[in-house]
């Protein structure tokens, strides 16, 4: 009889699922566990607070499709996993979260006042696709075997695990608990209904408008070059949701960007929409009037992997369940196998539109002079430097906003931000996962300085485990897209600006290269240092506070966020 520890047999039980590192601060209470990651092979990775350890674990999963696993210790350490696993469901994204609990050998008689003890099953329980506490070691194997399929299955998202520590201690048979392949538990999602298929490619043959609106589906199916075959074979205009950039090319010459009211327009002159891989929530405006056409004017077909998210906020015409990749290729065939009403000018022609006024934006932005810098510029600046494969994180309110208004993406999991969620602070600890993900990929983060303060300190992490990211701050030394709102509403401002404070020198004295930049010629030559340092790197740019809180598209997404729209 071969004995096997349960830390043992929960990483190897992770490794057959491809599972390649571990994020986890150190804890007495799985020490087990980290050792037998190690010696396993897996990337460890201890950061400086749990919650920016899931954004990590979230980044990995997005820039690879492979979910990676988050530990946290009894008590405080898993309280603090919570915020990220909240972030991670809203954005539906696949992360394995195992948190230690007070040992059952712990006399359970006296229950009140326990140290460092929380009922962790009922916080994760609303916020997790799963969530149960493994009972035996021998069933570490059949737990995680579950996590896995509800992780992945449907709309993917989070799980959490809890278990006491000494099951990862405890030793068990290894023969009479095997480790599984995931391909004899796991069901693999496939082509929708043939008979749906035939009746969605009709709707499409007689389409004079045709538009996709593509979400973060075609990602977690790899499905980027079926949608863009789909498009061409169809006529079909296609549009992201903002989560989803990338999915295809940007210049892509059937590509009209992200779904928004200034960008988008589309989606109010097409006669058929294809919704593929998305729930068509409120940043979409629903599926209705007005960011849609109105009753009676617009044909939809929705193909989702979950049956649960299709025809929840529209009525739907016809109804795909199945893969996005399986099921644009079936809908492809059905579609050219008959005579089309239109010839994919119209899509052309939309995409060209808003490809130039992409493109104009970006110009315009490199002919701001001054100082101190204009958000638009540096935004501009920092799109034009971007190397063809970088990989690109966003954080901040009102800086999302300027880097959407220059960004150009053409590649998927290419892009990472929440885009559902609005989380700030993800944005250092994902570009960090992602790097640690993708080592050859450049990546960068362009982040406000209000975002950037929440996670700060994990500079100090991507020093120590070698993450040369590149971090640019759109610095103002307030929270722009508050004061708007607080201006609008009430006239004043509340806790709005903050101290200047230098983050170069802050991200030299944690290892890293820093630099302060306050003119726009200077951004471009910053850039280059902070690439060629080969370590990570700050690149702090003071901009025009005035001009920072009113960025092109704050007033919709403010109207939207208050109820004024929907």
């Amino acid at each position: 009889m071969a004995l096997v520890s349960g830390a043992e047999l929960l990483v190897r039980s992770l490794q057959v699922e491809g599972v390649g590192a571990m994020f986890a601060i150190t804890d007495i209470s799985f020490t087990p566990l980290s050792i037998a990651a190690e010696k396993a092979g897996m990337l460890v990775v201890a950061g400086r607070h749990e919650s920016a350890q899931v954004h990590m674990a979230d980044a990995w999963a997005r820039a690879t499709g492979v979910p990676a696993l988050v530990v946290g210790g009894m008590g405080p350490g898993v309280a603090n996993l919570l915020p990220g696993v909240v972030n991670a469901w809203i954005e539906g994204v696949p992360v394995v979260v195992v948190g230690t609990q007070r040992s059952s050998r712990v006399d359970q008689a006296i229950r009140r006042n326990r140290f460092q003890y929380t009922p962790q099953l009922e916080l994760f329980r609303p916020v997790t696709k799963f969530a149960a506490a493994v009972p035996e070691t021998r069933r570490l194997p059949e737990y995680l075997r579950e996590a896995f399929r509800h992780a992945l299955g449907g709309r993917p998202g989070p799980v959490y695990l809890e278990l006491a520590p000494e099951l990862l201690r405890d030793e068990v048979d290894e023969d009479a608990n095997p480790v599984h392949d995931p391909a004899l538990y796991r069901a693999v999602v496939g082509a929708p209904d043939p008979g749906a298929v035939e009746r969605a490619a009709a709707l499409l043959s007689a389409a004079a408008r045709p538009v996709v609106l593509a979400g973060n589906g075609i990602h977690s199916a790899e499905a980027s070059g079926e949608l863009a075959r789909f498009a061409e074979v169809t006529g079909a205009a296609v549009c992201t949701t903002p989560g989803a950039r990338g999915a295809i090319s940007e210049l892509h010459p059937h590509a009209v960007g992200m779904a928004n009211a200034l960008l988008s327009p589309v989606m109010q002159e097409a006669d058929v929409v294809v919704a593929v891989g998305t729930g068509i929530g409120e940043v979409v405006g629903y599926g209705q009037f007005p960011a849609w056409a109105g009753p009676g004017r617009q044909r939809l077909v929705h193909l989702d992997r979950d049956p649960l998210v299709i025809g929840v906020n529209r009525p739907v015409d016809v109804a795909l369940v199945g893969d996005a990749g399986q099921g644009l290729r079936a809908l492809t065939e059905a579609v050219g196998a008959s005579a089309l009403r239109n010839d994919g000018s119209w899509a052309r022609q939309q995409a060209a539109g808003a490809q130039s006024v992409m493109a104009m934006m970006a110009d315009s932005g490199l002919e701001l002079d001054g100082s101190p810098v204009h958000p638009a510029r540096l935004a501009a600046e920092f799109t034009r430097f971007l190397p063809e494969d970088a990989l690109v994180c966003l954080d901040g309110g009102n800086s999302a906003l300027w880097a959407h208004l220059a960004l150009v993406v053409t590649r998927p999991r290419s892009l990472l931000w929440t885009g559902h969620f609005g989380h700030l602070g993800t944005g250092l600890p994902y570009a960090i996962g992602a790097k640690l993900a993708c080592p050859d990929r450049p990546v960068f983060l362009f982040s406000g300085d209000g975002a950037f303060g929440f996670n700060l300190q994990e500079l100090e992490t991507a020093a120590r485990v070698g993450a040369a990211l590149v971090a640019v701050i759109n610095c103002d030394y307030a929270r722009a897209m508050e004061e708007q709102g607080m201006l609008d509403e009430v006239g004043r401002t509340i806790g709005v600006h903050t101290s200047v404070v230098r983050y170069d020198l802050v991200a030299q004295g944690l290892g890293c290269h820093g630099e302060l930049v306050e003119a726009p010629e200077e951004i471009a030559p910053a850039l280059e240092r902070a690439s060629a340092s080969g370590r990570p790197a700050v690149v702090q740019v003071v901009v025009d506070h005035a001009a920072n809180v009113s960025p092109p598209g704050l007033a919709e997404f403010l109207d939207m966020y208050s109820g004024a729209t929907t």
